[in-house]
């Protein structure tokens, strides 16, 4: 593979990083799945780039390390908040019993059990 080309998966996947954080909206399921996909292809294109430098088609630079740097960090940012979208999911569904919440004005969920702590929807 041509090392532009390679280069050209690299910039989509985080330009897709990005791209699902700027839309990230936890509080949308729809808007997460849609994040979801743009960081499954985002990925995608990360494992071509990463096929084209271990066959050495990509010429090891300084700048390419420093590239390769900033790419893991806007991955691990985005790990961080994709796990923290499906521990409070998770945390959600086992406090309704798997129900879908429904809140009243106060921003409680209607009909829960007495005894559940209150800070958990803070």
């Amino acid at each position: 593979m041509a090392p532009d080309k390679a280069i050209a998966h690299l910039e989509r996947a985080r330009s897709g990083i990005r791209q699902a954080l700027a839309q990230w909206n936890a509080a949308d399921l729809e808007q997460v799945d849609k994040s979801r996909e743009v960081l499954v292809a985002a990925a995608g294109d990360l494992r071509v780039f990463e096929s084209a430098v271990r066959s050495g088609d990509v010429p090891h630079t300084a700048e390419l390390y420093s590239t390769i740097v900033a790419v893991k960090q806007e991955v691990v940012q985005a790990t961080r908040v994709v796990d923290t979208c499906v521990a409070f999911y998770r945390g959600l569904a086992a406090r309704t019993g798997g129900a879908p919440p429904v809140y009243n004005a106060d921003g409680q969920i209607e009909e829960e059990p007495a005894g559940l702590e209150p800070e958990v929807h803070a």
